[in-house]
């Protein structure tokens, strides 16, 4: 048994009895092939991300850290003092308020570190497993490390195979913590972002294993965010160089600085779905290369700064960009992308790589004036083509660029290797501009044999199918045509979905407290039927707060939630009396206002810095959010409280909306946790809402479970506190449907367009955020698509746009086109533009689903 073959686990794999149970198998199987099999593992899920907090907000994460490790030993039945050597470096390192680069190595290995001792433990009862300490296999590249201190959080290892030190392993399945090494003197070193699986890279590479495999909770590298695009494509090989492109371009799956140690060793890396042992999965090899002109992959990222340099000095001036970018590497600030022109540097810089307050941004304006005028354009996205010959793809890329004149292209790069091609959009532009691509560039592009399934049809062929696999309205599409011929334009609202998702909800066991934002839909039948189902209701003005009443007129004041922002005081001063719940969100309400609120009970609105989202309109945190108190102000906030006599009964946050990352509400209730010593009345915690819906049925969705596990682990943590939540498009958004009849059709050139007798009058979701509805033409539902249309609404205006390139059957005027996915934020929305009545409600109660 002499081949080597690396297995990589990640945090998600590694921290549930269920998964390691999954590991264990998956190693047994190799070992029965005739491999011997290194195990690399990261931190579970959680600790780092602890242990960075305390680096950055000076927060006191050990009794966070020991519970969440304790939970895990319970799990594995293990002693969690096994991880004792871990934790008392834990206690030591916490008695210095700054941690220098050496110290914070040392600290933020302490996930992994704590986790593999445990791990030990737990497969001793299961397989011969021995350790192996990354320290003693991995040395950094640089001597003397402590004359380059920005090496020491971001290490590079020079490592070749060593069939010598490979004999010292003994066992058939050995393990070693990733994601840190040692220097020349033995201290310890990180290996940066995407550390673990550098380790497991650079492992590979010693040992001249046969393979490495990365475990992680996807099943491999897709044409795009099938999140986005359902119809993303699995792609089963490729080359190295087109792999390291996506990761570098906003692919989430490998980190670049893994791929290169396989590369040059030409070593196949295979990525897996722990999930999913037997499942089809990505591979990259040489031999993969691509041979022809073909896009592999459309990334986008979002938050992309722009700062436009404009000068006439510029032009043959010898050292003008080494000036300019000399004023960034001193802010600390990386650039990523950039675009010259014989008076203009135009450069982006990534929010996810940089610290962009307006401070940062006001200190680099200030120091780029003495060069040049500056411009700095924010809320921009860059999506990127990932592929080989791009270059040669030019006749199919222009057009579907074409359909995007109206709109700003910021910046057009591409790679002398041409291995990418990038633009720079407005944000609210991105995603559409990705789907144009992916569809003409991938979907249609049938030439392509390295694509395998896409993410509908993995997750329908596996056992991942949400309940409602099929949606409401298909299995109704004959009583919504009649519905439609007399009563069109309507939205209809089918109610035993909203009861499906309630139950999803409400088997949230660390949810105390339901409270629909009613701002969602505020339809009498909905309101009635969330509330009939032990839902409470979430208002932000007088009129809802009365809508609710009228709707359940049996309502206590304790079940209303009220929320406004920037409203009148009166307002606030009605609820109070009306005693419902009623939250501030800015210190100078109460500042001049003592005589409203002096003595009463309100819940705090806090800002945690950072909003989430798919367009910046839902953002609602950070600087540029209107919502929330600044962490500046938590401490005079909580002193005039306490003056005042004003009880802080809850504290809430709210990051914003259509959030599939299920860490956020973890993260938002942490935040709040920690600001919990300002104010010792407060037993509520209001995580807010914003919880994403699957656009399309067969999407994965938002992990309810990994949500609940993560707001369980918080609830052990804050014993005593009540977690509320306040879900509005989650709970509606699936029971309505937006129908209307076709109008006319119109050809311009190659661009077909369905109109229909409502717009955005109706619907402004599309033109306002760029938001994407499922649409199908209902009449004619299973009849094959014939072609390519825009669906316009008839507004007089451009932006009237529906739906963007939609594969459509061939549709008459009379047709019934149906948008799905309206239940939220669409009647509520509506206005009276062009003096157009928007679309009646209607409600549709039958339960007699397929």
């Amino acid at each position: 048994m002499n081949s080597w073959v690396v297995l990589k686990f990640g945090g998600t794999s590694v921290s549930s009895l269920a998964k390691w149970q999954k590991i264990v198998g998956i190693v047994k199987h190799k070992n029965k092939q005739g491999h011997r099999v290194l195990l690399v593992h990261s931190a579970a899920s959680g600790l780092t991300n602890l242990l960075t907090e305390r680096i950055h907000q000076g927060r006191d994460i050990r009794s966070d850290f020991i519970s969440r490790l304790t939970e895990l030993a319970t799990e594995l039945s293990v002693d969690v003092q096994l991880a004792a050597k871990q934790l008392a470096l834990l206690e030591e390192l916490h008695q210095h308020p700054e941690l220098n680069n050496w110290q914070q190595a040392e600290w933020l290995a302490l996930g992994e570190r704590s986790t593999h001792q445990l791990i030990m433990a737990f497969l001793s009862r299961h397989t011969k497993a021995e350790s192996a300490d990354p320290k003693a296999w991995l040395i950094s590249t640089t001597e003397d490390q402590r004359s380059a201190e920005s090496q020491i959080l971001s290490a590079k290892c020079l490592v070749r195979p060593n069939p010598e030190k490979s004999q010292t392993l003994q066992s058939d399945c050995c393990v070693m913590p990733g994601f840190y090494a040692a220097d020349h003197q033995g201290n310890t070193v990180l290996l940066g972002r995407g550390g673990s699986d550098t380790t497991a890279a650079y492992m590979a590479v010693i040992l001249q294993a046969i393979q490495l495999e990365i475990w992680t909770d996807v099943h491999g590298i897709f044409s795009a965010n099938p999140h986005v695009i359902p119809n993303a494509r699995l792609l089963l090989s490729l080359g190295y160089q087109e792999a390291r492109e996506i990761a570098a371009s906003g692919g989430k799956v490998l980190h670049p600085r893994c791929i290169l140690p396989v590369e040059q060793h030409n070593i196949p890396l295979l990525i897996k779905n722990t999930n999913h042992p037997d499942a089809a999965g990505t591979v990259l090899a040489t031999e993969h290369a691509a041979k022809k002109p073909r896009v592999s992959a459309i990334n986008s990222r979002h938050q992309v700064t722009l700062v436009s340099m404009e000068s006439i000095n510029m032009w043959h001036q010898a050292g003008f960009m080494g000036d300019v970018f000399g004023i960034y590497k001193k802010l600390g600030l990386s650039i990523d992308l950039v675009s010259t022109a014989q008076t203009n540097i135009t450069i982006s810089l990534d929010n996810m790589d940089n610290v962009l307050t307006d401070n940062i941004l006001e200190q680099l304006k200030t120091a780029l004036a003495d060069y040049c005028e500056v411009e700095i354009i924010e809320n921009c996205s860059a999506v990127t083509l990932v592929g080989y010959r791009i270059r040669a793809l030019s006749d199919k890329i222009a057009p579907v660029m074409s359909t995007f004149a109206d709109q700003r292209v910021y910046i057009t790069t591409q790679s002398s290797n041409d291995l990418n091609q990038t633009f720079v959009v407005d944000e609210d532009q991105a995603d559409k501009l990705v789907r144009a691509l992916h569809e003409v560039l991938i979907i249609e592009d049938k030439e392509i044999d390295d694509f395998g399934p896409t993410w509908t049809e993995l997750i329908a062929d596996q056992s991942e199918v949400p309940e409602i696999s099929r949606a409401w309205w298909q299995n109704h599409a004959a009583d919504l045509i009649t519905m439609a011929a007399e009563q069109s334009p309507c939205y209809v609202y089918h109610l035993p979905t909203i009861s499906h998702q309630v139950n999803s909800l409400q088997a949230l066991t660390a949810v105390d407290q339901i409270f629909y934002a009613s701002k969602a839909n505020s339809h009498p039948a909905v309101i009635s039927h969330l509330y009939a189902a032990g839902i409470n209701l979430e208002t932000v003005s007088p009129a809802e707060i009365e809508r609710v009443r009228q709707s359940c007129p049996d309502i206590p004041a304790e079940r209303i939630l009220f929320t406004p922002n920037f409203a009148p005081v009166a307002e606030y001063q009605q609820a109070l009396d009306a005693g419902v719940h009623v939250t501030i969100d800015n210190p100078s309400l109460l500042f001049d206002n003592p005589e409203v609120f002096s003595g009463q009970r309100v819940i705090l609105r806090l800002d945690p810095g950072h909003g989430s989202g798919h367009h910046r309109y839902v953002r609602t945190a950070g600087e540029h959010s209107k919502f929330g108190i600044p962490v500046g102000d938590i401490e005079r906030v909580a002193n005039w409280c306490q003056q005042h006599q004003v009880t802080v009964a809850g504290l809430h946050a709210h990051s914003g909306s259509g959030i599939l990352d299920h860490n956020n509400w973890a993260r938002i209730a942490d935040y709040l946790g920690a600001c919990l010593e300002h104010f010792p009345d407060t037993r509520i915690i209001n995580i807010g809402g914003g919880l994403g819906i699957r656009e399309n049925p067969g999407d994965a969705g938002l992990d309810m479970n990994a949500l609940n596990d993560a707001l369980r682990a918080f609830k052990k943590r804050h014993p005593g506190i009540s977690l509320w939540m306040e879900p509005g498009r989650y709970l509606v958004a699936h029971c309505g449907v937006l129908l209307a009849r076709v109008t006319q059709t119109k050809w311009k050139g190659n661009q077909g367009y369905i109109g229909i007798e409502t717009g955005m009058n109706s619907l402004i979701r599309p033109a306002l955020y760029g938001a994407w509805h499922n649409i199908v033409n209902l009449s004619q539902l299973d009849a094959p698509t014939e072609y390519t249309a825009n669906i316009v609404g008839p507004m007089c205006e451009t932006g009237d746009v529906l739906g963007i390139d939609r594969k459509m059957p061939k549709t008459q005027v009379g047709d019934v086109v149906l948008i799905a996915n309206t239940g939220a934020y669409g009647a509520v929305m509506a206005s009276q533009y062009n003096l157009r009545q928007p679309a009646i409600e209607c409600t549709i109660e039958t339960n007699n689903e397929a």
